[in-house]
C-alpha cells in the first residue's frame, strides 16, 4: 500500500521536484517507509512507500522498466504476481526484485496494458508513463478499492492517490463544485467521477484514462472501461451444492493470496458473517493463531465485541479487543476533516478509524469482510425496498406522477410546518416515484429535493438515475447499483482513508473480481434461498462456526448519532451550524438548516443524517 502523485505541465514551472515533494508530504501516512521522485521535461511523479513485498530498496518507486520505456508509480497489490512472474520467466524475463511492481511492469511490456490488466488479480491504482509515446495512463482496479484523482487545468494535468495532494499544486484552483456538494448532501459521499472541486475528478472503478503529452501540450482522452459490473457475470453450477463448493474454492483461494506479505498480517473480526468467514478461512490456512481485532462499546445496543470474542475463541485466533468509551469516539470527530480528503459523512468512519489504529499496533496488513452485503444480497434495505415498492406500485401511475410533480415543485422548507414531518416527506417521495430506480434512489438518499438545502445547483446523474434494465429483477438492480456506487464511493473510501491514516493496509478478499463475477451469475433465488440474504456465505460459515454463535440481528458499526448531536456534540454542532457562519459561507439555505436543527434539538424530528452531512462539510471546509 502506498500513495503517489504527479503532474504534466505545458507551462514553465520552476522547482518541479519541490512541488512534488510538497504534494507527497500530504500523503505521508500512505507510505512512511520511503519516498522517491522522478521527472523528465514533460512529467514529474512522486511516490510514498509502505513496504509490503520486498522490503529492500529494490522495491523502491518510481520504478522504470528494464527496457527503459515505462516508468510507474503504483498503489495496491497484485495478488497473483508470483504466478505471473513464473509465466514471464518462461518468456526469458529476468527480475531484480521480489516486488509485485516489477512484475506489473514486465507484464505490461509483454502483454500490453489491456492484456496485462485482464491478467491482474488485485487492488490497484497506478500511473504509467510511456516515454516513447509521451503518454500517461492512469488506471484503477475493477471494484475501486484504491483511489485515483485527477485535475484538468488550463496548462496543467495533476493526479494522485488523494485529493489533498493535488490541492498543493500551485496550478490547482480550489473552487467548490455545487453539484458535487448536492450529491454529497443526498448520499453522504461524493460518487465518481465527481469530486468536491470543479475540474477535479475521480477515475471510476474498472477504468483507465490516457493523456497525450507531446510538443509541450497535453490532451485528455475520455476514460475507457476495461471491466464493469454490468458485463462480467459468469455461468455458475445449476444446483446450490455445486454453487457452494465452487464459491468455497474461490474464497479459499482469495484469502490464501491476500494473506501473503513480507510483513505481519491479521484480520478484522466484528462477529458478523462476512468478517467471521474471512477470519475462519485465514485461520484454517495458517499453522499458527492469526491476529484478529475488534473494538467494543459499553452500550450493549451497539456492541458486537462479545460475539466476536466467542467466534475468535472457537477459531483459535490471537484476539485483541479494545472497548471504546463514547468520549474516545467524540474526541476524534474533528480529526475526520484531515483523515478524509473530501467531505465524507458515513458516521461509521469513527469506529473504522479506531479499529484500524488498534490493528496497526500489531500488524501492517489486515483483511476485512467488506463487500459481502452488496455481492450476496445482504442488506435489509433490499427486502424492505422490494416490499415497499410492491405497495407503491399498486397506486395508479397518474396519481403517482401528480404527487411526484407537486413534491418536486414545492421547496422542502415550505413542507416543514404543522404535521408535515420528515417521515411524511419521505413517504410523499416514495409515492411520487414513477419507476423503481427512482424509488430506490430515494431509499439510499437523505433527501431527493436537495434544492431546499443548497440553491443554484445543476444535478449530476449517477448510477442510481439509470433506468432498470429490461428483464432484470429488482433485487439484482439494487445489488448492481450498490456495487457500482455505494460500495466504491462510500464503503471503500471509508476503509481506505481510515486504515491508511494509521499506515495500515486493508485487504478485502470478497472483492476478488472472480468472486464478484461468480456472485453476479448466481440467481437471486439462490442468494435468498431461505428467504433471507447472504444464504451462500452463511452456509459456508456454518461449516466452520456453530450456527448458535451467529444467529442474531446484524448491528454494523452504528453510533447513536441523533442523540450525540443533542448532547455530547451539541456545542461543536452549534458552532458549525451558526446562522452567521452559514450566511458567510453561502453554501446552504440558512433558514432551512436552522429550522431542521431546531426541530432536531427539541426532538420533534430526527434530522441526524442530513445534519451530519452539513456538519462534516463545514468541518472539512474549515480545515482547507
Amino acid at each position: 500500500m502506498c500513495g503517489f502523485t504527479g503532474f504534466i505541465s505545458s507551462s514553465t514551472l520552476q522547482n518541479k521536484s519541490l512541488i512534488v515533494s510538497d504534494m507527497l508530504q500530504k500523503i505521508f501516512h500512505r507510505g512512511p517507509d520511503d519516498f522517491g521522485i522522478w521527472e523528465d521535461e514533460t512529467i514529474s511523479i512522486g511516490h510514498r512507500r509502505l513496504s509490503i513485498h520486498d522490503l529492500s530498496s529494490l522495491g523502491k518507486q518510481p520504478m522504470q522498466s528494464v527496457s527503459g520505456r515505462y516508468c510507474i508509480v503504483f498503489n495496491g497489490e497484485i495478488y497473483n504476481f508470483k504466478e505471473l512472474k513464473s509465466a514471464l520467466e518462461k518468456l526469458n524475463y529476468k527480475f531484480l526484485s521480489t516486488s509485485d511492481t516489477e512484475v506489473l511492469l514486465c507484464a505490461i511490456e509483454e502483454w500490453g496494458l489491456l492484456g496485462a490488466l485482464n491478467k491482474f488479480v488485485g487492488m490497484f491504482a497506478f500511473a504509467l508513463w510511456d516515454k516513447s509515446l509521451k503518454k500517461l495512463h492512469l488506471v484503477r482496479d475493477r471494484m475501486g478499492e484504491k483511489p485515483l484523482y485527477y485535475y484538468i487545468g488550463d496548462d496543467s494535468f495533476i493526479f494522485g492517490s488523494q485529493l489533498n495532494s493535488l490541492v498543493c499544486h500551485p496550478k490547482f484552483v480550489k473552487k467548490i463544485c455545487r453539484s458535487s456538494l448536492a450529491l454529497f448532501l443526498r448520499h453522504g459521499y461524493i460518487p465518481a467521477p465527481f469530486s468536491i472541486y470543479e475540474k477535479a475528478f475521480k477515475l471510476s472503478p474498472g477504468q483507465y484514462i490516457t493523456i497525450d503529452a507531446c510538443d509541450g501540450h497535453f490532451s485528455v482522452n475520455n476514460p475507457v472501461s476495461y471491466w464493469s459490473v454490468k458485463s462480467n457475470s459468469i455461468c455458475v453450477p445449476d444446483e446450490p451444492q455445486g454453487i457452494l463448493d465452487e464459491l468455497d474454492a474461490l474464497i479459499s483461494n482469495s484469502v490464501r493470496l491476500q494473506s501473503k506479505a513480507d510483513v505481519s498480517v491479521g484480520a478484522f473480526l466484528s462477529g458478523g458473517i462476512d468478517s467471521s468467514l474471512v477470519a475462519a478461512y485465514m485461520q484454517e490456512q495458517s499453522s499458527r493463531p492469526i491476529n484478529t481485532f475488534t473494538i467494543g462499546f459499553n452500550d450493549k445496543q451497539f456492541n458486537e465485541a462479545k460475539f466476536a470474542k466467542e467466534i475468535a475463541s472457537h477459531l483459535g485466533t490471537e484476539h485483541t479487543e479494545h472497548y471504546i468509551a463514547h468520549k474516545d469516539l467524540l474526541s476524534i470527530v474533528p480529526q475526520m476533516a484531515t483523515v478524509y480528503d473530501e467531505p465524507f459523512a458515513d458516521s461509521s468512519q469513527l469506529p473504522t478509524y479506531l479499529v484500524g489504529a488498534l490493528a496497526k499496533e500489531k500488524v501492517t496488513v489486515a483483511l476485512s469482510g467488506d463487500g459481502g452485503d452488496e455481492l450476496f444480497c445482504g442488506y435489509k434495505r433490499y427486502s424492505s425496498s422490494f416490499e415497499r415498492w410492491k405497495k407503491v406500485e399498486r397506486i395508479p401511475s397518474p396519481i403517482r406522477s401528480l404527487v411526484g410533480a407537486v413534491s418536486r415543485s414545492i421547496p422542502l422548507k415550505y413542507n416543514l410546518h404543522g404535521k408535515r414531518t420528515r417521515d411524511t416527506i419521505r413517504a410523499i417521495d416514495y409515492i411520487g416515484s414513477s419507476d423503481f430506480n427512482i424509488f430506490y434512489k430515494r431509499s439510499v438518499s437523505s433527501l431527493l429535493n436537495i434544492n431546499s438545502v443548497i440553491d443554484e445547483t445543476e444535478f449530476q446523474s449517477t448510477v442510481y438515475d439509470e433506468v432498470i434494465e429490461s428483464g432484470m429483477s429488482l433485487y439484482r438492480h439494487m445489488m448492481n447499483t450498490d456495487m457500482q456506487q455505494y460500495l466504491p464511493d462510500d464503503i471503500l473510501v471509508k476503509v481506505d482513508r481510515a486504515y491508511m491514516a494509521s499506515s495500515l493496509e486493508g485487504r478485502i478478499p470478497l472483492l476478488d473480481h472472480r468472486i464478484v463475477e461468480f456472485s453476479l451469475g448466481v440467481p437471486i433465488s439462490v442468494h435468498r434461498f431461505d428467504g433471507h440474504g447472504k444464504y451462500l456465505l452463511r452456509q459456508l460459515l456454518y461449516r466452520k462456526v456453530p450456527e448458535r454463535l451467529l444467529d442474531r440481528p446484524k448491528m454494523g458499526f452504528a453510533i447513536p448519532l441523533d442523540e450525540w448531536l443533542r448532547v455530547e456534540l451539541l456545542e461543536w454542532a452549534e458552532d458549525l451550524l451558526c446562522p452567521i457562519r452559514l450566511q458567510r459561507d453561502g453554501f446552504f439555505d440558512v433558514a432551512f438548516i436552522s429550522k431542521i436543527w431546531k426541530q432536531h434539538k427539541c426532538k420533534s424530528q430526527n434530522w441526524g443524517t442530513l445534519l451530519w452531512s452539513v456538519l462534516m462539510f463545514n468541518n472539512w471546509f474549515d480545515a482547507q
